[in-house]
């Protein structure tokens, strides 16, 4: 039975196309429709089957929708959302699925008028390093945390309607407030990413013809899109740095533990590296 007689998603790539097959295949709305920026994704989407419906107006998109997802670049989702509030019905409810959430928020809720539209934070940690509603799958959030956002000035009713929307796509949900998710995420995506494309970018190109899966798996993100990791890094940025910290120190010590050709120091440095790899237990890779 739908839960949702509309749902409305702003920015339909690889997440936004996923929460749309989703969505369908799970018969979560009676509705999905999709607005766009461009007429070419419009038309990928519609071709498979990602949305019901596609525009590039915000205005017609949202209109009386019951939900409205945001999944466009961090930078846009902001002035996005005050849009959308604009044309949205009363009691609407607009989340998002960005990857910082204290810069965001904080936007948000002094855009808002309280009362009349609801907006509930929201970070599905899912994806790949590929963008594109091409790349969009029906499974993508299955298993994957979701982290939900509350402040003191989050609906409860929202939020748990938020809650329980994404556990519906098979998400496993965490509510937690917008600057615990920053820090959380910095070490866990945001870092990892850093370290991708810092490996990457710091490796001649005539040694890559050398390169197997050791290196490939370790920079496979690093294939991420650019100037979409530069906004989240930017938002996020003063958790970013003390996590930099914190791997610029364990890090140092390998390689002081090697300078000093000191075997057991570095099979212990390494030792705890992989036990805390091993006791991993969620089954996919993420961003």
């Amino acid at each position: 039975m739908a839960r949702f007689k509309k749902i409305t998603i702003i920015g339909v790539g690889l997440i936004g196309g996923s929460i749309g097959l989703a969505v369908r295949k799970r018969r979560l709305a009676r509705e999905v429709v999709g607005v766009f920026r461009r007429e070419s994704t419009l038309k990928k989407a519609l071709k498979c089957n990602a949305v019901d419906k596609a525009t590039i107006f915000i205005e017609g998109g949202v209109k009386g929708a019951d939900l409205i997802i945001v999944a466009s670049p961090v930078h846009s989702i902001p002035k996005i959302v005050k849009t959308a509030a604009k044309y949205a019905k009363e009691g609407a409810i607009i989340t998002d699925a960005g990857s910082t959430k204290a810069w965001i928020v904080g936007s948000v809720e002094k855009s808002l008028r309280k009362g009349r539209i609801h907006f509930v934070g929201s970070h599905p940690m899912a994806g790949s390093e590929h963008a594109g509603v091409e790349y969009a799958r029906a499974d993508l959030f299955e298993k994957a945390p979701c982290i939900v956002t509350k402040t003191a000035a989050t609906d409860r009713t929202s939020l748990n309607r938020v809650i329980k929307f994404w556990s519906s796509l098979g998400a496993i949900v965490k509510v937690m407030s917008p600057a615990a998710h920053d820090r959380s995420v910095s070490l866990i995506s945001h870092l990892p990413h850093i370290v991708a494309f810092g490996l990457a970018g710091s490796v001649p190109l005539k040694e890559l013809q050398y390169a197997a899966e050791g290196f490939k798996d370790t920079t496979r993100v690093a294939s991420s899109d650019p100037e979409l990791w530069a906004d989240i890094f930017l938002t996020n940025r003063r958790e970013i740095l003390k996590a930099g910290r914190f791997f610029e120190e364990y890090y140092k010590g390998i390689l002081k533990a090697i300078s000093k050709g000191d075997h057991s120091k570095t099979v212990n440095f390494l030792k705890r590296a992989k036990s805390k790899r091993d006791a991993l237990t969620y089954g996919k890779e993420s961003v």
